[in-house]
């Protein structure tokens, strides 16, 4: 299977198309594939496409451990995570997978910091300890609210280059 093909079943569960079992047994052949020991991997894939092979294992990984209880948070991710490789590719996913994966309560925290529901000094402390790639946090903390209402209308628009873009700039 290659990150194209598991984006399309990643497709197809997001669209309810797929189950969650199903998809999980769908992993199964590379799983089986994949010998546990390095030396007897092979490193072609890792060699010429590195992003996409390391997205590839993050995801299968990431839906193959994931609790089946939360199956629509799970078909919403995957939605978000194959619009993601389809707007701004592998490399790009992969480097914002955390804030992706987060995005719903990202923005919601957003939204309640600019209401002033959520302080400063909250809105900062979710930063620091979101798992979010350093730059990504760096940015965040610079933000004011209307840089941070733009990212998260850029990241519900399914709109991920442009948020990556974004994060490379000053606030």
């Amino acid at each position: 299977m290659t990150l194209d093909q598991l984006a399309l079943r990643l497709r197809s569960f997001a669209d309810g198309e797929l189950t969650f079992d199903a998809l999980r047994e769908s992993f199964l052949p590379a799983l089986e594939a994949d010998p546990l020991d390095v030396a007897k991997s092979d490193a072609r894939p890792w060699e010429d496409a590195p992003d996409d092979t390391r997205l590839y294992w993050r995801l299968i990984h990431l839906f193959d451990t994931a609790p089946e209880a939360d199956e629509p948070t799970l078909r919403r991710a995957a939605d978000r995570l194959v619009r993601a490789l389809e707007n701004a590719g592998s490399a790009t996913t992969l480097e914002l997978l955390p804030l992706i994966l987060d995005q719903e309560r990202f923005c919601t925290i957003v939204e309640r910091t600019a209401r002033g529901v959520i302080s400063r000094t909250g809105f900062l402390s979710v930063v620091a300890e979101s798992g979010y790639p350093p730059h990504v946090k760096l940015w965040l903390q610079h933000a004011g609210p209307a840089p941070l209402a733009r990212l998260c209308a850029h990241l519900g628009a399914g709109a991920y280059a442009e948020a990556a873009a974004m994060l490379e700039r000053v606030p």
